[in-house]
């Protein structure tokens, strides 16, 4: 059992800590994955003291070049993080609540994570459990404290559904009664911490089913609905079931791509998983920053995967119209779906407090899940042309024709279409897999999107050359020449001042795509 892995910067940390006041309490997580032996990754701690946290926590911060943050006053809670290593480190310090440790660990959520550990130097054993956690981690079951711990804080209802499918347990009765006879409470939290418990939730390598759990266990709608009203939404073939199913599966596909592509390990293979594999096995390397990239708050852009499949089909029940067909069956359309879901995922992800630019991906890659599927209708067992590769990246990628949208669409378009379909692989699906593999080789490949960020000729060029003032007929001119240059119909200046000449001489000329 391994209480502090391998961080000499926690252990300087707690020994300072200790030798300035009474005792030090490790509590919460880190004593139950401690136990579970799953406390190798450790990367923050949770620490008790009896009184003046903060004041306590100042003085081992300026001694060992921490950084400080009072994340409560009023609570008496103040944060550290250590950013000199591999990894950042955080330590909450807080205070005992009443200033006695059995208050503190019985108003904590569930027996799991009310025990504690005084530290008395590396390998320290003093476990102090007074709920009954040890029995409970044994049993995997996950049990309230007390009958008022979830009503005190009802995000913790969010994360009894988080705990129990990241731990792999399941929720005690009584406690599992209470969640659905409180569910609707939920919504009382603040967007942030249900955002943050949801985004704990999708990252787990089980996603799928923390959805359906919070939706069998009421949680879903109260925080959620446009998910919850999937739900029953019928569709016609090729899908072979409702909208929610779909997602669902199309969610857990999206799992499998977000840990092949960070090379964790896989909890799914076969035939259509093992082609896209291959496919994607060139541009692996040339994926994985993009992949590894932080957003915001240390959310990885891998994860947004997830939350691009969670997403993808919201605007289907607003959408859906139905025609008789002549066999008397109903044949079910969503026009324009990709639109509505787009603004239907923005303003649910900023009520939830994500960060303008995170809004504003998902907005992108939800509005243009369906082009991939286009492009592949269009091209057939043709390879898609190089022009069709760049407006593709140029519509997803926003004012700075940023890649990064356009690599999640791909990528969840491999899941989408293989969610279609009951049969693995699904049809067409290796001619669909190499389309998926020309829009990213386009994008990852020196020359290919990235070298459009460099035209071959600018606007002071096109001015000067023609003698034309600034104005709109540059910026379509411009457009029109930087889609020859990623067609590979002009490669020099000479040749594309000369394209220009001839798209000036036309009446009417090619409008801007």
């Amino acid at each position: 059992m391994q209480w502090i892995p391998q961080q000499p910067a926690f252990e300087a940390l707690l020994n300072t800590l200790a030798s300035a006041v009474d005792s030090v309490y490790l509590v919460g997580g880190v004593v139950r994955d401690a136990l579970l032996g799953r406390g190798a990754a450790l990367s923050d701690l949770d620490v008790l003291v009896e009184r003046n946290a903060l004041a306590v926590a100042r003085r081992a911060a300026d001694q060992l070049g921490w950084m400080f943050y009072p994340l409560d006053e009023g609570r008496d809670v103040a944060r550290l993080i250590f950013t000199a290593g591999k990894m950042p480190l955080v330590c909450d310090v807080a205070a005992m609540r009443g200033g006695d440790l059995a208050i503190d660990l019985h108003g904590r959520d569930f027996t799991v994570n009310a025990m504690a550990m005084r530290w008395q130097g590396k390998g320290s054993r003093a476990i102090v459990d007074l709920s009954g956690g040890a029995a409970d981690l044994a049993a995997q079951r996950l049990r309230r404290v007390a009958p008022t711990s979830l009503a005190e804080d009802p995000v913790r209802l969010l994360r009894a559904v988080r705990l129990a499918v990241q731990l792999d347990f399941t929720i005690e009765e009584q406690t599992l009664h209470q969640i659905l006879r409180i569910s609707d409470t939920v919504r009382l939290s603040s967007p942030e911490r249900i955002r943050d418990e949801l985004w704990k939730m999708l990252a787990s390598p089980a996603p799928e089913r923390a959805i359906e759990m919070m939706r069998t266990h009421g949680l879903l709608r109260p925080i959620l609905p446009e998910i919850a009203d999937l739900e029953g939404v019928a569709q016609t073939p090729p899908h072979d079931s409702d909208v929610y199913q779909h997602t669902l599966r199309v969610v857990r596909l999206a799992v499998l791509l977000r840990s092949w592509l960070q090379s964790q390990p896989q909890t799914e293979t076969g035939p259509a998983t093992a082609t896209w594999q291959a496919m994607l096995m060139p541009y692996r390397f040339d994926l994985l920053p993009q992949m590894t990239a932080q957003t915001a708050a240390e959310r990885r852009n891998a994860d947004w995967l997830v939350w691009h499949a969670l997403w993808h089909d919201v605007g289907k029940p607003a959408t859906r119209t139905a025609e008789a067909m002549s066999d008397g069956q109903l044949r079910y359309r969503f026009f324009d779906h990709e639109a509505r879901g787009a603004e239907m995922a923005a303003r649910r992800l900023e009520w939830l407090k994500f960060s303008h630019s995170e809004v504003q991906l998902a907005e992108r890659v939800v509005r243009s899940h369906m082009r991939p599927h286009q492009l592949d209708a269009s091209f057939g067992a043709d390879p898609i042309s190089r022009r069709a590769c760049y407006r593709f990246f140029r519509d997803t990628g926003g004012p700075q024709r940023e890649p990064t949208a356009g690599i999640h669409t791909a990528l969840l378009a491999l899941a989408d279409y293989q969610g279609i379909y009951a049969a693995s692989p699904p049809p067409n699906w290796t001619h669909y897999v190499r389309h998926i593999g020309e829009l990213i080789a386009y994008v990852v490949t020196p020359g290919g999107f990235d070298g459009i960020r460099m035209p071959l000729v600018d606007g002071r060029q096109l001015m000067a050359h023609f003698r034309l003032p600034p104005g709109p007929l540059i910026g379509d001119l411009l457009e029109y020449l930087r889609e020859a240059q990623a067609a590979g119909e002009i490669a020099s200046t000479a040749e594309g001042l000369a394209l220009a000449a001839d798209w000036l001489a036309q009446e009417p000329r090619p409008l801007r795509v």
